[in-house]
């Protein structure tokens, strides 16, 4: 579960994986699952975890407080509980992902907005 974390070895030279890491030789799948979540995505949050039809949503949020209609939230779904949150997870590190890794030079101009009103 670590391994797919990019800051994992930093972090745990630092010393802020030991909760995770002691979910995981518990074997507290879901609870490092979501560890991992504070510690991986501190900005997100689970906005909701809801089982039916024999598959469990986990949604993540950066701003659980918005109307849930209007959040943009990353959503996930498998029949295990730990698994629905670890690929929420990686949805929204995917998300955060292009814009970090791709410098603004490499950026493909034709998605630049402009502005086509005449002020004269």
């Amino acid at each position: 579960m670590m391994a797919a974390c990019e800051r994992t070895n930093t972090l745990r030279r630092a010393g802020k994986t030991q909760l995770v890491d002691q979910f995981l030789a518990d074997r507290a799948w879901t609870d490092a699952a979501l560890a991992l979540i504070a510690l991986e995505l501190p900005a997100w949050s689970v906005r909701r975890m809801v089982y039916e039809d024999g598959e469990w949503l986990c949604s993540l949020s950066q701003q659980p407080g918005v109307p849930i209609e209007i959040d943009d939230t990353v959503d996930a779904q498998h029949p295990v509980l730990s698994l629905a949150i670890l690929r929420a997870v990686l949805d929204a590190r995917q998300r955060l992902a292009p814009a970090k890794l791709e410098p603004a030079a490499h950026r493909d101009s034709r998605l630049l907005a402009q502005c086509c009103d005449n002020f004269a």
